[in-house]
């Protein structure tokens, strides 16, 4: 029996909560550490909840490092492990995988005004790359069902991207900075051109292609008609958006030139 007047221990529920706060730095605890953790000459409680508090945000650094290796290069271990800590602060894990756990960073950067223009490109850039690496590979189009496809009816060849794609635009010098920055494990998914001069940011498309992630950048009219893919299309309509800009025959050049490179980089979904 408890004896009368001593605090009633804490439900399991209430126990776990309170050491999830002391551990992540989330709300503060509603039962003192003391109750939870049994503390000796060696180590009080508060040292031994901080032990697994660091071992937290160490992890948290690690899997962002991994998801922005060249942003982590480019910061240094302690300004990185600072950016990583304040940013799992804001947004800390909600899904029982790390998998998720940069999706916010880049727009992080931009609302906190984190980092110059390039860090916040090379992490919208790194987080691209490593948002399609685990999605659904998909069949793609190939140039001999293009050539197989009835000449007379060409115009309403489907185009679509497959999934494992993102579009992304980036303030500019980004994908010149990304090349200029090699990490350990680099050899497949390399970028594809070159980087691009001048002030105004840049689009690039990002896909998988087996088990490498490529990118390279696009311009501003590629970039409209991988829109219109991304959403399903066919090759009259690429054609046709291309016309208020460019003669006929100019329009027609370009999107089977367009073509041509989205079939050669396993871009298009098979029809």
């Amino acid at each position: 029996m408890r004896p009368e007047g001593a605090a009633r221990p804490p439900t399991l529920a209430a126990a776990q909560s309170a050491l999830l706060s002391f551990i992540t730095g989330g709300a503060p605890a509603t039962e003192p550490c003391e109750q939870l953790i049994a503390g000796d000459d060696r180590a009080s409680a508060g040292a031994r909840i901080a032990v697994y508090a660091h071992m937290y945000r160490a992890r948290l650094a690690e899997a962002l490092t991994s998801q922005f290796p060249r942003l982590a290069r480019t910061l240094g271990p302690e300004t990185f492990g600072q950016l990583a800590a304040r940013y799992a602060e804001d947004h800390p894990s909600r899904h029982a995988s790390l998998r998720f756990l940069g999706q916010h960073l880049p727009g992080w950067m931009v609302a906190n005004h984190d980092g110059a223009p390039t860090d916040v490109g090379l992490a919208g850039l790194e987080w691209a790359r490593a948002d399609i690496f685990d999605l659904v590979d998909e069949p793609t189009l190939t140039a001999d069902a293009v050539r197989a496809w009835a000449p007379a009816r060409f115009a309403e060849l489907p185009v679509r991207l497959i999934e494992a794609h993102r579009l992304v635009t980036v303030p500019a010098g980004t994908a010149a900075r990304w090349d200029t920055l090699v990490v350990e494990g680099d050899g497949e998914g390399e970028a594809s051109g070159p980087g691009a001069a001048g002030t105004a940011p840049e689009s690039l498309v990002v896909w998988r292609e087996d088990a490498a992630v490529y990118h390279r950048l696009v311009d501003g009219d590629e970039l409209l008609a991988l829109e219109l893919a991304a959403r399903g299309t066919a090759f009259g309509a690429l054609c046709e958006g291309l016309l208020s800009t460019h003669q006929e025959a100019d329009a027609v050049t370009k999107a089977y030139g367009w073509l041509s490179t989205w079939l050669g980089d396993g871009l298009l979904r098979a029809a």
